[in-house]
C-alpha cells in the first residue's frame, strides 16, 4: 500500500518536473496564478507579523486584494478597470487555487490539441473578462442583489477556465473523457457543470456561477463564430502592422544623412566659437557628448 502511494506521488512529481520544463502557453498561465498566489500568501503572513509586533490592525491583505478584485460596482470598477484582468490570477484561498490549476491543466491539454496554442490566452482572458461582465450586469439588473451589489467582488479563474471548458466542448464535443468508472463524452461534463451552475445561484457565490456560465458561452460563441473573431483578428492585426510601419527604424542612407547634417550643424557652430576664448573648452565637450 505504503509503495503505490510512494508511486502516485513519484509519478506526480515527475509530470509537474515535465511540465514546467517546457515553456508552452498554458504553462505560463498556470505560473502566473501560482506566483500571484504564492506572493499574496507571503504577504499576507508579513501583514500578520507586523500587526502582531506593532499591535495594530492597520495592515491587512484584504486591502491589497481589493484593489485585485473585480467588483460590481460600476462606480468602483472605473477607478479600478486594472481590476477586470487581474482579478482572473488572483485566488481566495489553497483549494480554490489548486481546484482551478488541476482543472486548467487538463482543459488546457485538451485546448492545445486543437487549437493553436497560444490562443489559449484569448480564450482565457476574453471568456475571463465576459464571465465577469456577466456577474456585473447580473448583480446590477436583477433587484435580488441590490443590497449587496456595492459590496460585492470576485477572484478567480474559474470563469476564465469555463471558457476553455466551452470552447473544446465545442469543437471536439463526442471526445471522450476517463472519469475512472465510465468514459464519459466532453459535451456531458461541460453541460453538466453549466446545469450545476444555473441551479446553484441561489444558493451562494452567485457572482462565481454567474461568471461560470459567462465563460462558457464565450468559449462557445469562439468556435461556433469564428467569422466574428477573425474579423477583430485581422482588424488588429492589420493596426498592428500599419503602427509598425508607421514606427519602423530608419534606413541606414537616412541615418547617415541625418548624422552628416547634424555634425556640420556643429562644425558651423565651433566656427563662430572659435572667435572666442573657450575654443578648445566647447569643442572638447560637443565631440565627447558625440
Amino acid at each position: 500500500m505504503k509503495s503505490t502511494f510512494g508511486n502516485i506521488i513519484k509519478e506526480i512529481v515527475t509530470q509537474i518536473r515535465y511540465f514546467f520544463s517546457y515553456k508552452t502557453p498554458l504553462r505560463r498561465l498556470i505560473t502566473i496564478n501560482i506566483i500571484v498566489y504564492v506572493v499574496l500568501l507571503f504577504v499576507g503572513i508579513l501583514t500578520n507579523i507586523l500587526n502582531f509586533l506593532f499591535a495594530t490592525n492597520i495592515y491587512s491583505i484584504q486591502t491589497i486584494t481589493d484593489y485585485l478584485a473585480v467588483s460590481s460596482d460600476w462606480k468602483l470598477l472605473l477607478y479600478r478597470p486594472w481590476t477586470i484582468i487581474t482579478s482572473l490570477f488572483v485566488h481566495a484561498n489553497f483549494s480554490h487555487i489548486l481546484f482551478n490549476m488541476i482543472l486548467l491543466y487538463f482543459a488546457g491539454q485538451i485546448f492545445m490539441q486543437f487549437f493553436e496554442s497560444k490562443k489559449i490566452y484569448v480564450v482565457y482572458l476574453l471568456g475571463g473578462i465576459v464571465g465577469h461582465l456577466l456577474y456585473i450586469l447580473s448583480y446590477n439588473y436583477f433587484p435580488v442583489f441590490e443590497s449587496v451589489k456595492n459590496y460585492s467582488v470576485a477572484v478567480g479563474a474559474s470563469g476564465a477556465i469555463m471558457a476553455i471548458m466551452g470552447a473544446i466542448a465545442c469543437k471536439v464535443p463526442n471526445m471522450n473523457i476517463n472519469m475512472w468508472i465510465a468514459n464519459v463524452k466532453l459535451k456531458w461534463i461541460v453541460l453538466f457543470f453549466l446545469i450545476i451552475d444555473i441551479l446553484s445561484i441561489p444558493n451562494g457565490n452567485s457572482g462565481g456561477h454567474f461568471a461560470h456560465i459567462g465563460g462558457v458561452l464565450f468559449g462557445c460563441a469562439y468556435v461556433l463564430c469564428p467569422q466574428f473573431f477573425q474579423k477583430i483578428q485581422s482588424s488588429t492585426e492589420k493596426q498592428s502592422k500599419t503602427t509598425f510601419q508607421s514606427q519602423r527604424p530608419k534606413t541606414d542612407e537616412q541615418y547617415n544623412a541625418e548624422r552628416a547634417e547634424y555634425r556640420r550643424h556643429v562644425d558651423s557652430i565651433l566656427d563662430k566659437v572659435a572667435k572666442s576664448g573657450y575654443q578648445r573648452f566647447i569643442t572638447n565637450c560637443i565631440l565627447n557628448y558625440l
